[in-house]
């Protein structure tokens, strides 16, 4: 799952992620392809993938598109690598040694294992708000607009 870290995949998702987060409108997802200059064949899968996972809402027809489903302060970036790693195998321990020495078995795996807990527990505590108000504060994205008021 970690290695999805450095993936063009969960910049892509990332980034269409805050740019659904800081509007109050669905964006379909043509215009996600076209903000982050990407064919939209690309973020589909993920997305629908995030629908699955409840962290966003799908719209149909005019004006719909996708739209953040839970307060973004609930959204850790744990959560959005599970849903980009479930069904593809990682994990796995493929080409490892199923005996290894005691070197490695003592000393580098537990370390290694630390080292994965701890990298885990801080995406856990990284949440798209968090990424979502560093934007705001860079100037490259506005506060989500509030739904219209239409009451007198």
């Amino acid at each position: 799952m970690l290695d999805l870290l450095e993936s063009r995949r969960l910049h892509f998702l990332l980034t269409a992620l805050l740019r659904i987060a800081a509007n109050a409108l669905p964006i379909s997802g043509k215009q996600l392809a076209d903000m982050l200059h990407c064919p939209r064949r690309y973020l589909e899968p993920d997305l629908q993938a995030l629908v699955s996972a409840g962290i966003l809402e799908s719209r149909r027809g005019a004006g719909g598109g996708y739209l953040i489903a839970i307060n973004p302060q609930r959204i850790s970036l744990s959560d959005i690598l599970q849903c980009l790693s479930s069904g593809t195998g990682m994990g796995t321990t493929m080409g490892m040694d199923n005996d290894p020495c005691r070197l490695q078995q003592e000393v580098v795996q537990p370390l290694i294992l630390k080292m994965h807990k701890e990298c885990l527990q801080n995406l856990a505590n990284l949440t798209l708000a968090t990424c979502l108000e560093k934007a705001e504060q860079s100037g490259i994205l506005s506060p989500p607009a509030s739904e219209p008021n239409f009451s007198i």
